[in-house]
């Protein structure tokens, strides 16, 4: 591995460069979500062309037939129905980064056997374990914070935060400067796809060496973990350990496996958490229930989930002949299926823009369903909950008066911009 350190900034540019790739410029495609749902609940087209922002529905722009669907009802019944609609499409997308081993792009048969090798490793128990030790790591990086009485969340602590969470699970050796360096990768795999097609060559040619600088380096992690003896209760071990039936997995699986965790497991807990801390100290009273009653925690990140979701499509492609709402969708076109309106249906939640964390739990439809629903759902809600029990032992923390107020911005992914505050 190489020991070179990045810069922060080097981290920060990499972060806003997958930022601006999907849409940066978009502040609130809600309102347009909310007529579609209405009078337009199936497009003929991806609303992300509209916005010039790649789709994993036609991720290597190969001129295929897309359809966008946003509401609820509609998008669950697809992510439910794996016969109907597979995503297989999955695999031109990321999976052309990662070695085909994507696992949300599996076949029904490959899928299988792989979910029942990585169930232990994402049980109750492990959960429980992980979040033991996340807890430790949060605190000393908000109580570092903690004299400075102010600051811009997003540079300071949710950018690097969730990368030392996620690389602390994953069982990643304890180095700050190769954390970040694999964080930067990630990132430039994200920014892969372009609709530019002047950026779109010099885009893919760097995102392909970044995913195999992934592949070799985390091989090594795996090579050196199995020779100590395949312990630990951190996702290497657990993989390293996993058997069904005789089924093993070798080295290069486990690392095609934590691979595909990388380029966007710390980057959408960033923005997840990011959008619910905006409303959260948009409202006072909410976030000074929760800082009283820290059982309202989970609450608070269930509804952050749904109501601002960081990344607000999903992509199927249709097996056969299928209609939605008098349109027919030929077999082999693909449906965008927009989870961000999904998510804020009025037939489905009660005042669907408002933050309520009392509201009714239901399937976040932004996280998949079915035999395809992320692995990485509890994971993100542990550390998010962790992230925000810290910040809330912050004193009398709100929203900096002398520093412009937070947007939320975003069309494929979603979150702020910058978070200034100030506590004490």
């Amino acid at each position: 591995m190489t020991s070179t350190e990045p810069a922060v900034s080097e981290i920060s540019r990499d972060f806003a460069a997958v930022s601006s790739v999907y849409g940066t410029d978009t502040e609130d495609p809600h309102a347009v979500y909310r007529e579609c749902r209405k009078s337009q609940p199936i497009m003929v087209g991806d609303i992300l062309a509209k916005w010039n922002v790649p789709s994993q529905a036609d991720y290597s722009n190969l001129g295929r037939q897309v359809f966008t669907l946003f509401r609820y009802d509609d998008v669950l019944a697809v992510l439910r129905d794996n016969k109907t609609f597979t995503s297989t499409l999955l695999q031109e997308g990321l999976g052309q980064f990662l070695g085909g081993f994507l696992l949300t792009g599996m076949d029904d048969a490959t899928h299988k056997v792989t979910r029942k090798l990585l169930a232990p490793a994402f049980s109750s128990k492990a959960i429980a374990g992980w979040k033991a030790l996340l807890t430790p790591v949060v605190q000393d990086a908000v109580a570092k914070l903690a004299p400075r009485g102010k600051a811009e969340l997003m540079e300071d602590l949710l950018l690097p935060l969730p990368v030392r969470l996620i690389y602390e699970i994953i069982g990643f050796p304890k180095d700050e400067a190769r954390t970040q360096e694999f964080a930067a990768r990630g990132m430039r795999i994200l920014v892969g796809p372009q609709r530019d097609p002047e950026k779109v060559k010099a885009s893919m040619a760097a995102a392909f060496v970044a995913a195999q600088e992934l592949y070799d380096d985390t091989l090594e992690v795996v090579a050196q973990r199995r020779a100590e003896g395949s312990v630990g209760e951190d996702l290497i071990g657990y993989l390293l350990r996993a058997e069904d039936d005789g089924t093993r997995l070798d080295d290069a699986h486990i690392t095609e496996l934590i691979r595909q965790m990388l380029p966007a497991a710390a980057e959408t807990t960033t923005r997840s958490f990011g959008s619910m801390l905006v409303a959260l100290l948009e409202r006072p009273a909410l976030l000074a229930r929760i800082r009283d009653d820290r059982t309202l925690v989970a609450k608070a990140v269930n509804e952050g989930m749904r109501w601002e979701t960081a990344s607000q499509f999903l992509a199927r492609q249709a097996t056969v002949d299928v209609e939605f709402h008098g349109v027919t969708v030929p077999a082999g076109a693909a449906l965008s299926l927009c989870s961000g309106s999904a998510n804020r249906d009025e037939t489905v939640f009660d005042n669907p823009d408002e933050f309520d964390i009392d509201r009714p739990q239901k399937v976040n439809v932004g996280f998949g369903a079915g035999i395809h629903t992320c692995l990485g759902m509890p994971v993100a809600k542990t550390e998010m909950e962790a992230m925000l029990n810290a910040v809330l032992d912050l004193p009398n923390l709100r929203l900096d008066p002398d520093q412009p107020a937070p947007v939320i911005v975003g069309a494929q992914l979603r979150g702020p911009r910058a978070l200034h505050v100030v506590w004490g």
